[in-house]
């Protein structure tokens, strides 16, 4: 990175670090009880205990295994119980037994660093990917544009959950190709473990199928080579991601907990094709359609995501980042028709995989008609002066959306 670079990171790690510390407030809320049931959100009550349990710290080294490696609850994978455990096991040192009795405060760190900070990290990330951190103007607004999207708001306030890490995974994937630079070379293999994390997490990872195919056509067609070093360095791919689901998921090594992921699995796959068994309604019905809700209140107008879909297609073909939002556009396909036809249940977080990087091609247009104006001529160059001012009315409008429904959603911890 050149001077202004590093400038624009240093401006945007401190507004990355405020947005973390304005979280801390919310995230500390205990809505005006000291009792678990009412303070931790209903999939923390579930989750909670299994750290808890991870970090008693009693017993031979036989039970220690047990409790850290067969830890009961394969819903999420492993990476996200073993990173909450370490988020918290520097306090559980410190404090020893009376580390159990300060919910609130676990929470709190939960909340903030599996949270929040890869939250942060992310929108960093997908704001590098479009600008190389080049304009000043342009990295903070794509930060900031991504991390008030209401969706972003909702999920980092007092919830802990494996979103985050997994779409810090997902993000590292793009960011190891783009570095990579079609060489198939070490970065190649950095996407691949970063891809495995995503999968072994929340099985995310899987959906790169078309991203990475893409790709090593790219790889073979600009780097000329050969056919033979492109399926070996496909193959390793592959072999890589797999190892690291098996790896970082180590209970897979025994018959009993593997069985019980798979049987969980299977119920979580039904449960997302069809609904809750207990529950008969419209809101599973599959269809983009039925999305509009959730779009509403959590992304903004329906019309703008289209518009985004229609800016990342056109980054495609133009602009200097033609290659990541290629890489982008083969993300948001296969996971797009996953999630928009074949997904019943409809919160706003399982959209997240596909809007943040969405999101992060809001510029793409600008790019080029801000060309346009330097280098047409005539009425043309009317034309691209026209498109850029109706380009900031839409995104003038959906900040003023994602800060004034970010507001709404804070506001309430904060005033309690």
């Amino acid at each position: 990175m050149d001077k202004q670079q590093l400038k624009n990171l240093v401006l945007l790690c401190a507004f990355g670090l405020a947005y973390f510390i304005l979280f801390v407030f919310p995230n500390m809320f205990t809505l005006g009880s000291d009792n678990p049931a009412v303070y931790l959100h209903q999939d923390e009550f579930v989750t909670y205990p299994i750290v808890e349990r991870m970090l008693t710290l009693e017993g031979d080294i036989h039970t220690l295994w047990g409790r850290w490696i067969i830890y009961g609850d394969y819903h999420y994978g492993y990476p996200f119980y073993l990173l909450s455990a370490l988020a918290l096991l520097p306090f559980r040192l410190m404090r020893g037994l009376d580390f159990f009795e300060d919910i609130p405060f676990n929470i709190l760190v939960l909340r903030q660093m599996i949270n929040v900070l890869p939250m942060v990290l992310t929108a960093g990330i997908l704001s590098y990917l479009q600008t190389r951190f080049r304009s000043a103007w342009k990295s903070i607004f794509l930060f900031l544009l991504i991390l008030t999207i209401p969706a972003v708001v909702r999920s980092n306030i007092h919830w802990w959950h494996p979103d985050s890490i997994t779409l810090l995974a997902i993000a590292l994937t793009f960011l190891f190709l783009e570095m990579d630079d079609c060489r198939l070379g070490r970065h190649f293999m950095y996407a691949a473990v970063t891809c495995g994390m995503a999968s072994a997490i929340k099985l995310m990872g899987f959906f790169f199928f078309l991203t990475n195919l893409i790709y090593l056509l790219i790889s073979w067609k600009l780097k000329r080579h050969s056919l033979k070093k492109v399926l070996a360095s496909a193959l390793l791919f592959v072999l890589v991601m797999a190892l690291v689901i098996l790896l970082s998921n180590p209970f897979l090594f025994y018959k009993v907990p593997r069985e019980e992921m798979l049987a969980i699995q299977a119920e979580k796959s039904a449960e997302l094709t069809n609904g809750y068994a207990h529950e008969d309604s419209l809101y599973y019905s599959t269809a983009p359609r039925y999305w509009r809700w959730t779009l509403y209140v959590s992304y903004g107008k329906p019309w703008m995501m289209v518009a985004l879909a229609a800016w990342l297609a056109f980054g495609c073909l133009r602009g200097s980042h033609k290659r990541a939002n290629g890489l982008i556009a083969a993300w948001t396909v296969p996971i797009g028709i996953y999630l928009l036809w074949f997904v019943a249940p409809k919160p706003d977080h399982y959209l997240l995989p596909l809007m943040l990087p969405l999101f992060s091609t809001a510029l793409n247009l600008e790019y080029a008609l801000e060309s346009g104006i330097r280098e047409l001529l005539g009425w043309m160059r009317i034309i691209a002066a026209a498109g850029m001012g109706i380009l900031a009315a839409m995104l003038a409008g959906q900040v003023y959306f994602n800060i004034t429904r970010s507001i709404e959603l804070i506001l309430p911890f904060i005033a309690y």
